[in-house]
Parts: structure tokens; C-alpha cells; sequence
């Protein structure tokens, strides 16, 4: 490889070009997130039981369901929240089942048991994970001076605003909630109903009559007005008030039947006012950055074509990602200033400080260039694999180096063959440690479960970046030493200051070194390194022995994020 490319050099600087060119389009094209999707697949059904007690909810809807998704393959965890009106049933899978064999699995479990399902229910099947956490919440509250009700703006919002959103490809969900779902109420007057004979029993048959799947509530109000709640659409109310309850009796006789909103079971308030909210999800494996830009982008769209409704973010990851993001470009620079100092305090040399600031945005930009190439993504986890690599890939480009200059300056021969040379005697001693370095990180790709999920793209980027940094560090340091050294080695006062600096106080270390080198390998050898090993692994079991309880254990470190949220629960029972 040294010697095709060393022949080639403006093919190698074509190639270096390329790279760094996509590495730059990556690191703006690329999905940004806060950490890699690593949940489990999850399925979560949703079933509406008007009228029902959470008991009744969960033993006529819940204990079906879990009964027949328990029995598909590889399912981890089946549970249910049930409350008054809903059956939320939750599986959750093993990594190897897929989120869409999970959708589908689950689908065909609950055509099982629709038949152990009350009649009037539908259940409503979810994938869940970390793409639906709400990449923007959008607010929707009537204008100032506008003749708008917030159960207006739910109708526009769920008949117009929310398949406008979902037009958009890179925006992969929206919810909508606040309350004032639109349905029909059927206000029966119970004296009619009296008067004609009419029990609920009847009208409930009679209504089933037009849509047996379409779910039915009763309430009562105070003044012993019923109230049926019929969840279907507009253009039923004609036909619901023609609806045949008895010979020449029709329901719009003894019941005022009116487009409203269902009994609410949940409010919002965004930015001090209550208003709809609109939840905005990315697809899995999409980019929070990419979904937030299309998402605020629409909503100046949507605000322009229904002024009489206003339009404002109330939560967001955005900020935080942003943040994220900024902060550890930001640790980046720092890393690379303060490796750059290590280099030139502990060998006091500018030709090296100039190979390793080349070369570690070379490697920088070349792996993101081939993070975005196999459809990667940019995280947490990402830049901390690439500031974790810049020590270790210094280390090539530096050994290089300095045997280059060894051979110009105790070789004495010439440029050309110094670097030739000088290389290729480093070559197979750089290459072995960075496949010693690969051999220890690679098992860590495949420990299993969620920590697998979450070291492996940690550890590609770490192989991805040692694997550039041992290329460059035989093709394009070379070439670099060529230029470096065609005035000679010597070396400035400045490099000379920094080399005694080095030799009166850190490289006083050298000599005690030595002599735990001559120590390994004096009489009886064997035993001197066994008993070196020792000392040192009894140090590290100690150490771990006394700093592990200190420090604790954890999946995810902490995270200050500068976000308070608190929790009331109130009575499923309560109305908001």
C-alpha cells in the first residue's frame, strides 16, 4: 500500500480530497439525534370501551388481548394500563423480532380474539420506541379577537391540519390531543322516550343497526337527560335523526341529535393557554434536526392559510440536541488543542504538531464521510468514539514521523530513502497495534441486549477512525515528511525550550522505568514478571474494590438538561 500510493500522489491527494469534501456534506447532511434508537420493538394497542369501568375495560378487552399476544414469538413483556373508557395493552419484544414482524404479529393476534371482544370496540395497534417521543410539540389557540372556539380548532385540526403534516415525507407521525374529539351526541329526552315506550336497550340495537364497529357511549346528565355519544361522522347526523326506533317513530323524535365533542378526558395548556396540541414524530431511524426544519417550516404555512388560529411551539428536543450537538464539536476542538500541547510538550517537536493537526481532521471528516456512505447517523455516542480515537490516532502519524527523523538524523542518509525506509520499518509494528486495538474493541459489538445497541456504533467508529488513521499514517505522512524535512531536522529554540522542559520533569520518569525494565529481565526472568503482573492486578482489584461503591453503576449517566416536569394524577373518573 505505501509503495502504490507513495508512486501516486495525486492520486492519494484526489482520494484524501474526496473524502474530506463528504465528510464536510455529512456532517450537515447527517441525521442528528440525541443518542441511537436503542429500545426493544414495542407494540402498543389502544382500545376504546365507552362506558366501561377500567375493571370492565380490563377484563373484557385487556386479558384477550394479552392472552393472544403472549403467545407470539419472542415476546418479552406483555402489560396494560386500563382506565375508565380505555384498554392500553403494551408488548415488548426481543431485539431479533423487528419492529414491523412485531406490528404485524400483534395485528394478527387481535384478529384472533376479536371474536372474545365486545362488539362495539376496534382495537387501534401502535409501534412505539424512541422516534415517538415528540420531536416538536405545535400549540393551536385561538387569535386575538378571533371568533374561534379550541373545539373548532380540534375539528380543523384533525379534518385538515394533521393529513396536511403527514403529506410531508420527512415528518413521520402526528397526534393530535387537547381534548373536544368531535363525535355526535344524542341527547335523549327521557320522558319521550317514556312516553313511546322506548328503553335504551332499543335505541342502543337501533343504533348499532347502522355500524356495529362504531363505539357507543352513555352519560347521564343532572337534569336525567341522557346523553349517547355516537363516535362517528358528520354526515351521519341526517341519518341518525331518521333513524327507525319504532313504527312512525324516528330517534330525531325524542332526542335532539347535534356535531359536538365526547365526554373530555384530557386538556392541554401550551404557553399559558389552553389550546390543541399537535405532537410531531419521526419515522424510526429518523433525524429530530430534519423532522423539527419540516415541521416549523409547515407550520409558517399553516399559520398563513388559518389566521384566525395561532401557531407556536410550546415543547421541543430541538434545543436540546442543538445543544448536544454544539457541545461536543465544541469538546472536540478542545481535545484537539490539548493533544496537540501533549504532543509538543512531550516531544517538543512542530513537525509532528503539524502532521497531527493535518491529520486528525483528515480522519475526522473521512469517517464521517463513511458514517453517511452506510447510512449512520450523528449522536452522542458517535462524537464521543471519535474524541475517544484522537489520542490513539495521533499515535500512527507520530511514530511515522520521528522514525523518519531517526534515520535522517543517526542513518544519515537521504531524504527519499529516510522516508522510505523509515516507513516501512514501522509499517507492520503500526499496523499490529492497530489491529491488537481492534481485536479488544471488536467483542464489545456483540455483548447482546441493550448495551450492544449502544456500544456498537461507539465501537464502528472507533474501528472506522483507527483503520484511516493506520491508512494516512503510511500514505499521506510520507508525503508529508518530504516537505517536512527538506530544510533539515533542526530544530527552533522554541522546540529546544519545550525539549528540556520535557527532559527536567516528566522524562525524569525514564530512569525508574529502566530500571523496572532491567528488573523483568534479570535472573530468574519469569518469576520477576510474574510477580510485576501481580503487584499491578492487585492494584486494579483494590482500586476497583475501594472507587466502585464511590462512583456507583447506572445504564445511562445523568444528564442535566434544564427541564423540570412534574407529574398530578387525578381520577380516571374526573373530567377536565
Amino acid at each position: 500500500m505505501f509503495d502504490y500510493f507513495y508512486k501516486r500522489p495525486y492520486q492519494l491527494y484526489s482520494l484524501i480530497l474526496a473524502f474530506f469534501i463528504i465528510g464536510i456534506a455529512a456532517l450537515v447532511l447527517l441525521p442528528k439525534n440525541l443518542f441511537p434508537d436503542a429500545n426493544r420493538p414495542q407494540v402498543v394497542v389502544i382500545t376504546q370501551v365507552p362506558g366501561a369501568t377500567a375493571e370492565v375495560a380490563a377484563n373484557t378487552v385487556s386479558k384477550p388481548i394479552e392472552e393472544e399476544i403472549a403467545r407470539i414469538a419472542m415476546v418479552r413483556d406483555v402489560s396494560s394500563v386500563n382506565v375508565a373508557n380505555f384498554s392500553i395493552v403494551k408488548a415488548e419484544f426481543e431485539y431479533k423480532k423487528g419492529l414491523e414482524a412485531a406490528a404485524v404479529d400483534v395485528a394478527n393476534a387481535l384478529s384472533i380474539a376479536k371474536g372474545r371482544l365486545p362488539r362495539n370496540v376496534t382495537p387501534a395497534v401502535y409501534t412505539a420506541g424512541d422516534f415517538t417521543l415528540p420531536v416538536d410539540v405545535i400549540t393551536l389557540t385561538p387569535a386575538k379577537d378571533a371568533n374561534i372556539s379550541v373545539a373548532d380548532i380540534r375539528k380543523i385540526a384533525d379534518s385538515f391540519i394533521k393529513p396536511y403534516l403527514l403529506g410531508n415525507p420527512a415528518i413521520g407521525n402526528v397526534e393530535v390531543f387537547g381534548g373536544y374529539q368531535s363525535a355526535i351526541n344524542i341527547e335523549v329526552d327521557p320522558f319521550k322516550a317514556k312516553k313511546y315506550g322506548v328503553d335504551f336497550d332499543k335505541l342502543a340495537k337501533a343504533i348499532f343497526s347502522i355500524d356495529k364497529d362504531t363505539p357507543v357511549g352513555f352519560t347521564k346528565g343532572k337534569d336525567s337527560f341522557y346523553t349517547i355519544t355516537y363516535y362517528g361522522e358528520r354526515d351521519q347526523i341526517e341519518r341518525l335523526k331518521q333513524l327507525p326506533i319504532l313504527p312512525n317513530l324516528r330517534l330525531g323524535d325524542i332526542a335532539t341529535i347535534s356535531w359536538s365533542y365526547q365526554k373530555r378526558t384530557s386538556g392541554y395548556i401550551g404557553n399559558g393557554k389552553e389550546g390543541i396540541a399537535l405532537s410531531i414524530q419521526r419515522a424510526p431511524g429518523g433525524s429530530v434536526l430534519a423532522v423539527s426544519k419540516a415541521a416549523r417550516a409547515e407550520m409558517k404555512k399553516l399559520a398563513k392559510l388559518y389566521p384566525n388560529i395561532d401557531f407556536s411551539i410550546s415543547d421541543t428536543q430541538r434545543d436540546l440536541i442543538e445543544t448536544a450537538n454544539t457541545n461536543m464539536l465544541e469538546a472536540l476542538r478542545d481535545a484537539i488543542i490539548y493533544t496537540l500541547l501533549v504532543i509538543m510538550i512531550f516531544l517538543g517537536n512542530f513537525r509532528a504538531i503539524i502532521a497531527a493537526g493535518l491529520s486528525i481532521p483528515m480522519v475526522f471528516f473521512a469517517t464521517m464521510a463513511i458514517i453517511w456512505l452506510t447510512g449512520g447517523e450523528l449522536n452522542i455516542v458517535i462524537y464521543t468514539a471519535i474524541i475517544l480515537a484522537l489520542g490513539m490516532l495521533t499515535d500512527d502519524a507520530v511514530v511515522v514521523l520521528e522514525n523518519i527523523e531517526r534515520h535522517l538524523n543517526e542513518e544519515h542518509e537521504e531524504l527519499q530513502t529516510a522516508i522510505k525506509k523509515g516507513t516501512k520499518e514501522v509499517i507492520s509494528p503500526v499496523f499490529a497495534g492497530t489491529l491488537a486495538t481492534i481485536a479488544v474493541l471488536f467483542p464489545l459489538m456483540f455483548v447482546g441486549d441493550f448495551p450492544q445497541h449502544i456500544f456498537r456504533p461507539l465501537i464502528e467508529t472507533l474501528i472506522i477512525a483507527l483503520l484511516v488513521s493506520y491508512f494516512l499514517s503510511i500514505t499521506f505522512i510520507p508525503k508529508l515528511s518530504a516537505w517536512l524535512y527538506k530544510n533539515g531536522t533542526g530544530k527552533t529554540r522554541i522546540e529546544q525550550w519545550f525539549e528540556k522542559l520535557y527532559e527536567n520533569t516528566i522524562g525524569r520518569l525514564v530512569t525508574p522505568y529502566i530500571g523496572i525494565l532491567k528488573f523483568s529481565n534479570g535472573r530468574w526472568w519469569a518469576l520477576r514478571r510474574m510477580f510485576l503482573t501481580a503487584l499491578v492486578v492487585l492494584t486494579l482489584i483494590l482500586s476497583l474494590k475501594n472507587v466502585m461503591p464511590l462512583i456507583g453503576k447506572d445504564v445511562m449517566p445523568p444528564m442535566d438538561t434544564g427541564i423540570i416536569k412534574a407529574q398530578i394524577a387525578f381520577s380516571a373518573n374526573e373530567n377536565v
